[in-house]
């Protein structure tokens, strides 16, 4: 009735250890979830809609100024201005948690 259960030695080690040796950094150095957060806006834009959409351009051979081009490309403006927005304020809560 149950599945088989298939356990990775490695994969379980190597998360563990990479889970435990993130909580320690975390707890060493004071303002990790602001680098986080600084480093989460950088790359949220080229890597989850940026190059997508791109890609999709050039798979389905969509040519430009067409009505799904226009929308597109709309929604990669409109989410590159959400990732300028989110990388100002993840800087000013790292400065602020700097200086505080």
């Amino acid at each position: 009735m149950l599945p088989v259960l298939q356990l990775n030695l490695l994969r379980l080690c190597f998360r563990t250890a990479y889970v435990v040796s993130t909580t320690g950094i975390a707890m060493l150095f004071p303002y990790f979830n602001q680098v986080l957060g600084v480093l989460g806006a950088l790359n949220f834009w080229p890597l989850a809609i940026y190059f997508p959409v791109e890609m999709y351009f050039v798979q389905k051979k969509i040519g430009p100024w067409t009505r799904k081009w226009i929308v597109l490309r709309t929604f990669s403006f409109i989410c590159f201005l959400v990732t300028v927005v989110g990388l100002i304020g993840s800087l000013e809560g790292l400065i602020s948690a700097k200086f505080s």
